[in-house]
């Protein structure tokens, strides 16, 4: 069970992608702490740096935004935009058993209210949402979570820019994820804190951003299947970090980029269980645009866990990211994208897993406003300090209705399969869903 047929199936997409006729469209970096980067002086040199927006382009996404967002409430220099969404859930496996199915059908209302700054110069938003879930015929299973974020940025000067986010919530574990706990007879309680600081620099052809982020993962105990209860200390986990994000762009449309993150990661624990690390991590690579409308980015790397228990020997594998976007006409956008990472999350005798995976996804617009949503992801998993391995295969489906600028209307079938070398994780999962959400 080796990445490599990921690696293969990954390079074939991606070469068929700029191999078929029509015209591609630009893509975004990303940056690892999700805080606000852009300048003042990014944000005009993208009148001559983006050739995308020289010719008008739009992924299909930036139309739907432009013609369908909701007015909002306007109070002062903030609009306010609140929501409500409504959507019922056949789900053939709740439980994400390998055998004996359960099925059931499931309610789940959100309510969320977005609050957005447009101030003269800096930028303060809030965001707070809920999700309340309930089953037909499975009440045991019924969950609460909700969330409150903010984002904030101060345009020191025309080149600098500091950035400021935090998060609060308390979800619920969906047991399709990869370190869920089996043995659980309810959903697992997640109360999750992130906090994140930033400086950018950019400003002509160098940019720049240093950050660093502390998140908190506390998971809360819950009854175990069969009777009792089943202790979850031993995967609650603090990670304190620093990203390095720099750049350089050599001419309009290409630029070399590396990314240096620094980790500790504690779990609290003593004795074998403990995955308290220290990590490393560094990619370089470049973007680049094959055309106006076109951009790639491909950028490969290392990454080290070294581990405090004698126990755990010290892991290292390599890392690497490769995007696209595409625009084969004005109503379709097309992504790529193979990725290689380690995630820092304990389980069941381990302690985190790399996971290699190939995703595509198709974006189209059936009508001005009727869009079509496609994806697909192939992933690998190896676990570390354990002898499993999983493969995974999902994809999905949808349509989104606008009725207008207030009312959406959503259908999508999810299905996903999951085989592992311990039978206990194989699953088959299939999801039908049908969702309005009321805007304002």
């Amino acid at each position: 069970m080796q990445p490599l047929w990921l690696l293969r199936a990954g390079a074939a997409a991606l070469t068929a992608i700029l191999l078929l006729p029509g015209q591609v469209y630009a893509l975004d970096d990303s940056n690892p702490a999700g805080l606000i980067t852009e300048t003042v002086a990014s944000r005009d040199r993208l009148k001559d740096y983006d050739g995308a927006k020289q010719y008008g382009a739009q992924r299909v996404t930036d139309r739907i935004g432009r013609h369908y967002q909701p007015i909002g409430i306007r109070a002062g220099n903030f609009i306010l935009r609140p929501s409500a969404e409504a959507k019922v859930i056949y789900d053939d496996n709740i439980f994400a058993s390998p055998t004996n199915e359960v099925d059931d059908i499931r309610t789940e209302i959100s309510p969320s209210l977005v609050i957005k700054s447009f101030l003269p110069r800096h930028v303060l938003n809030f965001a707070f949402d809920g999700r309340l879930v309930s089953f037909a015929e499975n009440s045991d299973q019924d969950f609460t979570d909700a969330r409150a974020s903010f984002d904030g940025a101060l345009h020191i000067d025309h080149a600098h820019t500091f950035a400021i986010s935090a998060i609060t919530e308390l979800a619920h574990e969906n047991r399709t994820e990869l370190n869920a706990a089996q043995f659980a007879a309810e959903p697992v309680p997640i109360h999750r804190s992130k906090i994140s600081a930033g400086l950018t620099r950019d400003v002509g052809r160098l940019f720049g951003t240093i950050s660093a982020t502390a998140e908190r993962f506390d998971y809360y105990d819950v009854d175990a299947i069969g009777g009792g209860t089943l202790d979850q200390d031993g995967r609650d986990t603090d990670i304190l970090s620093t990203q390095l994000r720099v750049g350089y762009r050599f001419s309009p449309g290409f630029e070399a980029i590396g990314k240096l993150r620094l980790l500790r990661q504690l779990n609290g624990e003593v004795g074998p269980s403990n995955t308290d690390a220290n990590g490393y991590e560094a990619l370089a690579g470049v973007a680049f645009q094959t055309s106006p409308l076109l951009r790639w980015r491909i950028l490969g790397g290392y990454g080290i866990r070294d581990y405090d228990e004698i126990s755990r020997e010290t892991s290292g594998t390599s890392l690497f990211e490769g995007h696209v976007e595409w625009l084969p006409t004005e109503k379709m956008t097309i992504y790529g994208s193979v990725s290689r990472e380690i995630n820092d999350f304990s389980g069941n005798g381990f302690a985190s897993w790399v996971e290699t995976s190939v995703k595509a996804r198709v974006e189209y617009e059936i009508y001005n406003n009727l869009f079509l949503k496609l994806g697909a992801n192939l992933a690998q998993a190896e676990f570390q300090g354990i002898d499993r391995n999983d493969e995974i295969y999902s994809g999905k489906i949808g349509l989104e209705y606008y009725m207008n600028k207030n009312w959406l209307f959503t259908f999508s079938y999810e299905h996903e399969q999951r085989q592992s070398s311990d039978d206990l994780y194989d699953l088959t999962n299939n999801k039908f869903m049908i969702g309005a959400k009321l805007r304002f």
